[in-house]
């Protein structure tokens, strides 16, 4: 069965599941309310729709030293197109599956979690989970920048299959996920007796010092191992604040890493409607043959942005999760209003040099540089679950050797509605 039949099935399965769940929910009269979609519930029983779509614009004009280098790149992209549902069995039982296409290629799963909670301050999640990362653990339809560029990219990891205990105070959490691949990887080549898939582990704690109607203050501390098993090497690859790759790769290790260590911090300030953000992480790699290759090299990657509100809003930060939610507009289209307008500025680094500078035989040529980009971004929202962006980077890759420095200018815009 292809991937994208077994989505579309399991869709319909989930649906037809959770239909039934509902029509069987204890004889009680279901309560409805439109929350971007149909959601149905009772005292202790919930179901509801979710779904997204992003559709992108990029264009980028590329200059690269030395001979014919340099080139341009215009595309109209679907982003993302995901369906799915979400709901709780009890006060005890909730579920998410959700899916589609991203970046027009196959059909893939998204979020697909069973969540137990035992009670109030803890959940015991099992599925395509996200365990760290403050950007990341924002969805992408509420993050301030169309996409979280090299951070994004192997500063932090996404969706793996996990299992995570999660403990959530007032104003603090604690996470720690035992973790393997994405659910849309296939089996390890080499399936066998002997056969070692990804394994990773990933703590996480914040706390929120200041939690006020007006000021927010998040700080957290995250740590991540991994070791690849028997699948392809660790490799540390960025892109310019953008999903988009059209085959050109600015700065890359390469495969280099058999295991890794990770630590991460995390800050953020809110002040009504002006906020800064920022994240950094110090990866330690252990190389796959050190002891002929060369020494273990060290990879730095961040990011730090400012954002302002001149219509008012307040980004949503939830105190005890330690994530931004869902922005409240305050005077919708919807309400005769105007919307919600976001101004924003960005700063990315990546530092990869460490992984050429420690090589005991070196190459003429190596993308292991350093990464630096500016992104300017605009967003308007004309109600809370419409959204249209634009963002303009100006990104510069530093790397070693003749034809290997590129100067990048990327303009980008989206159109986003998701419920």
């Amino acid at each position: 069965m292809s991937i994208k039949t077994s989505l579309v099935a399991g869709s319909a399965l989930g649906v037809a599941f959770a239909l039934s769940l509902g029509v069987a929910a204890q004889a009680q009269d279901m309560a409805y309310k439109w929350s971007g979609a149909p959601q149905f519930s009772n005292d202790d029983t919930m179901f509801k729709f979710r779904g997204r779509i992003l559709v992108d614009y990029v264009n980028q004009d590329v200059s690269r030293d030395g001979p014919g280098g340099d080139y341009k790149t215009s595309n109209w992209r679907g982003r993302q197109v995901f369906l799915g549902v979400e709901g709780k069995l009890n006060n005890y039982f909730a579920y998410k599956a959700e899916g589609g296409w991203v970046n027009g290629g196959s059909a893939s799963w998204d979020d697909v979690v069973i969540e137990y909670k035992p009670n109030e301050q803890v959940s015991l999640l099992f599925g395509n989970i996200k365990a760290a990362g403050l950007e990341n653990l924002t969805s992408t339809r509420f993050t301030t920048f169309m996409d979280r560029g090299p951070y994004g990219d192997f500063g932090v990891d996404s969706y793996l299959l996990s299992a995570v205990a999660k403990y959530q105070g007032f104003n603090y959490s604690a996470t720690f996920a035992v973790q393997g691949n994405s659910i849309n990887s296939a089996d390890v080549a080499n399936a066998g007796a002997d056969s070692k898939e990804r394994f990773g582990l990933t703590a996480r704690g914040h706390f929120a010092p200041i939690n006020t109607d007006t000021d927010k203050l998040h700080v957290a501390l995250s740590y991540r191992y991994r070791n690849r098993g028997d699948e392809n090497a660790f490799a540390y690859t960025g892109r310019t604040t953008t999903a988009y790759s059209n085959g050109t790769t600015f700065y890359t290790t390469g495969g280099i890493g058999n295991r890794d260590k990770t630590l991460a911090v995390e800050g953020a300030y809110v002040h009504g409607p002006f906020s800064i953000q920022g994240e950094y992480s110090n990866i330690d790699v252990t190389r796959q043959n050190p002891a002929v290759v060369g020494d273990d090299p060290k990879v730095k990657v961040g990011y730090a942005f400012v954002s302002f509100w001149p219509t008012g809003e307040m980004r949503n930060y939830d105190a005890a999760a330690g994530e931004f939610k869902r922005p409240k507009i305050l005077n919708p289209v919807t309400a005769g209003g105007m919307g919600g307008l976001e101004l924003a500025v960005r700063y990315d680094y990546a530092d990869l040099s460490d992984a050429y500078d420690t090589l005991k035989v070196k190459p003429a040529t190596s993308q292991a540089g350093k990464y630096t980009g500016w992104t300017l971004g605009v967003n308007y929202y004309p109600t809370s679950y419409v959204r249209f962006q634009a963002n303009y980077t100006d990104g510069k890759s530093d790397n070693v050797g003749l034809n290997q420095d590129y100067d990048i200018k990327q303009f980008q815009l989206r159109a986003q509605l998701d419920f």
